[in-house]
């Protein structure tokens, strides 16, 4: 199997062990978030780097990370960021193509938006898996999927305004539309194999049902 690509997992809920268990087998580079160390611990995930500032770690579990020559441990202890964007931007730098996220589910929702705006703050080929949904940011690059099943449910959201939005194979298309923040593009469907999203200026936050 070729491994590929970076796997963020957030110090949260995980979601089934069918969506968790294919993306950390397929990823080369897995860093944990942070106390999420301790989920991977328990789950026998292996892990490459964790990342934070370690305020979630007992002693015990930074000890025991610290023994094992094959974990790198990041400590960055600045509070204008939360870990799941300092490791997206660590990964960047390492020459990272494409990051997929889970484990941002559970506990307060602010923190779970704070999450899924982190696809907005930091702007990159990046999917977060959450038990419903895959969710991905629409910016400046055209998004196209080609192989999404016909009548796949899924909701378009504007981040602030956002300009030229297209939206085809879907039930309700869009063309050269203006979207704002709202529930305008909730619960759509796919037409057939093929959906296609692109806008001129802006963030959009395309969310996929499973």
């Amino acid at each position: 199997m070729d491994r590929q690509g970076f796997l963020i997992i957030a110090n949260g809920e995980w979601p089934p062990e069918s969506i968790w268990l294919p993306l950390t087998a397929q990823s080369k580079c897995v860093i944990a978030c942070d106390g999420a160390a301790v989920q991977c611990f328990e789950n026998d995930v292996k892990m490459d780097v964790v990342i934070g500032d370690m305020d979630s770690l007992s002693e015990h579990d930074e000890m025991r990370l610290r023994d094992d020559d094959n974990v790198a441990l990041v400590r960055q202890t600045g509070q204008e960021e939360n870990d799941l964007v300092k490791a997206m931007k660590w990964s960047i730098k390492q020459g990272a193509e494409s990051i997929e996220v889970f484990g941002i589910e559970g506990g307060d929702f602010d923190h779970q938006f704070a999450a899924i705006l982190s696809l907005c703050e930091v702007p990159f080929n990046t999917r977060i898996h959450t038990s419903q949904s895959i969710i991905q940011r629409v910016g400046e690059s055209p998004l196209t999927l080609d192989s999404i099943e016909k009548n796949a449910s899924f909701s378009l959201f504007a981040v602030g305004p956002v300009e030229g939005v297209n939206l085809t194979g879907a039930e309700w298309p869009l063309a050269n539309q203006t979207l704002s923040p709202g529930t305008r593009g909730i619960h759509n469907k796919s037409t057939g194999e093929k959906l296609h999203v692109e806008c001129l200026s802006g963030d959009l936050l395309l969310f996929l049902d499973r």
